[in-house]
């Protein structure tokens, strides 16, 4: 399948698209064993249109577990209360600082240097926490995997469509998203991690009657491990299949056609 909008943008990176799935495809790029973020994997989808899986088996973090609905990935309170502190300002965040500071020391040097000034995704413990619980959270499939949406094959239906933007390219399809629409807040920006973004938070918009693009990655580890496939100015724009196929059908008749979008292209 291929894109109307990316053909129409000209887009250097053509979207991609995440699927569940209970079986690991054999052409896949794949960790051998535990797998460090998945957002590398994202990445060579989106600029070599290798086709990527991630499973259980390879989950690192418990921010992977919730992005891929794969559980909350955050057992009890003592899980939650850690992950919180890493999200926002480290030891210096922490309830139990001792506990905290022993966890710490079980880890490889660079590592807990990280831990031990926390993420600072959130300003205070208490607003990561809420945060954190507050997550939308599934509980099904053994696989995510991602492919070029050229690779599309029939009967498959995507859990997500990732479009990969420049600020251009995102500036159109915001308009076409908004095109449609007549209430306020078009765009959702959850604070949340880059596999967060593309994945539960735009599970969760595949559930509402009117359902809304979720822009990322805004948090600066995912863009890590992406930035040597991913120019630093691009962005992500995740959308639910039929939202994908909405933005589609209005783009027919849209900005795209007007002699200003056409002073731009050129």
């Amino acid at each position: 399948m291929q894109s109307r909008i990316s053909k129409e943008l000209n887009m250097k990176f053509t979207p991609i698209v995440l699927l569940k799935s209970d079986e690991k495809p054999e052409d896949a790029v794949a960790p051998k064993n535990r797998g460090g973020c998945v957002m590398s994997f994202v990445a060579q989808t989106i600029a070599k249109r290798k086709t990527t899986c991630f499973g259980r088996e390879n989950i690192t973090c418990g921010g992977i577990s919730v992005g891929f609905g794969w559980g909350s990935g955050l057992p009890n309170e003592d899980a939650i209360n850690f992950q919180a502190s890493f999200l926002s300002c480290g030891v210096d965040s922490a309830p139990d600082r001792e506990a905290y500071e022993a966890r710490l020391s079980h880890m490889p040097k660079n590592t807990s240097e990280m831990f031990r000034h926390g993420e600072r995704i959130y300003a205070d413990f208490e607003t990561a926490k809420e945060s954190i619980k507050n997550r939308p959270v599934y509980d099904e499939g053994q696989y995510v995997i991602f492919k070029g949406l050229e690779n599309l094959e029939d009967g498959e239906i995507p859990e997500s469509v990732i479009f990969t933007v420049n600020p251009i390219e995102l500036t159109a399809i915001l308009q076409i998203n908004s095109s449609f629409r007549l209430e306020g807040n078009y765009v959702l920006t959850p604070q949340a991690s880059a596999c967060q973004a593309i994945g539960c938070f735009t599970f969760q918009q595949a559930e509402s009657d009117n359902p809304k693009p979720v822009l990322g990655p805004i948090d600066f580890a995912g863009r890590s491990k992406m930035k040597h496939f991913i120019p630093n100015d691009y962005l992500t724009l995740s959308v639910p299949w039929e939202l994908f196929l909405k933005l589609e059908e209005v783009s027919e008749k849209s900005v795209l056609q007007t002699d200003l979008w056409k002073s731009f292209k050129d």
